[in-house]
């Protein structure tokens, strides 16, 4: 380990997981208050903890992309230090909904989240696919996504939404069947088992998951990518805050995004992506 990652590690950033609603540190003050104009304000800031590569927990430490990203961003943002918390993604977007928690990382954009007070600048494009047995590409014409898809078993990260509207309203109408499990690892096991056809996430989190399971070549040939159904960006979410807790948040918002940009600008953010798969 370098000496700037341990330093990182033990001076600017933290890591906490919550597990079934209770954190193994307090869930009080999201941010640590600032004593002295000259004490680095900690901002706590939510994570996903089954996204990989991008957000997740690796035993108990937070990892992934954005993890990363963030890391490098905060280096950069001297009046800041992070503090992250991994959660399941529907548990991080409830509380990020209710005003309990300041920030959420990488939900996309939605326009049925117009709870949602703001968002940064979009860190990554991220692509979305469906993968489907052989068996079933070879069966079945599949010209447009979702309505070619008709009778089909998919799988679903449990509050993902990346099939999009009309997906949902097939499914909601009995044309599609639906199975959800929290994390991509358990929904590939679903497709590797044949109990499903096809499964929806983005690109890389599906290759990452097939990593995770030690997917040998032999088997990955039995899965196509069956359709792209679209670009995303991720972004760093902030909710409503009914009860004033942050009143520094667009400032600190502000702050992020200028970092952010320039990482983007420089093609730190691009490095920081090669590098993370170069490991």
């Amino acid at each position: 380990m370098s000496l700037k990652s341990a330093l990182r590690n033990t001076v600017r950033f933290t890591g906490r997981a919550l597990f079934g609603g209770a954190l193994f540190l307090p869930l009080h003050a999201v941010a640590e208050p600032v004593q002295n104009s000259n004490i680095p304000r900690t901002i706590t800031l939510y994570a996903e903890d089954s996204n990989a590569p991008y957000a997740f927990l690796d035993g108990v430490s937070p990892e992934g992309i954005y993890v990363r990203i963030l890391q490098e961003a905060f280096d950069r943002l001297p009046g800041y230090r992070l503090d992250i918390v991994n959660v399941p993604f529907r548990r991080g977007m409830e509380l990020l909904k209710d005003g309990k928690i300041m920030g959420f990382f990488p939900p996309y954009a939605r326009g049925d989240r117009d709870w949602i007070e703001r968002y940064s600048i979009p860190i990554l494009r991220e692509t979305v696919v469906a993968i489907c047995s052989k068996d079933y590409v070879q069966s079945n014409d599949r010209k447009r996504f979702p309505d070619d898809f008709k009778g089909a078993r998919f799988a679903n990260n449990a509050g993902y939404r990346l099939a999009g509207p009309e997906f949902f309203d097939m499914v909601e109408a009995g044309e599609i069947t639906l199975e959800e499990a929290n994390t991509t690892a358990s929904n590939l096991r679903f497709l590797m088992a044949g109990r499903v056809d096809c499964y929806v996430n983005e690109r890389m989190a599906i290759l990452a998951g097939m990593r995770e399971l030690a997917v040998d070549k032999a088997v990955a040939r039995l899965f196509d990518e069956a359709a792209i159904i679209g670009h995303e960006f991720g972004y760093v979410a902030y909710g409503p805050d009914p009860e004033g807790k942050w009143p520094y948040r667009d400032q600190f918002a502000g702050a992020l995004d200028r970092a952010l940009s320039d990482m983007l600008a420089s093609g730190e953010i691009d490095r920081l992506v090669v590098s993370y798969f170069s490991y």
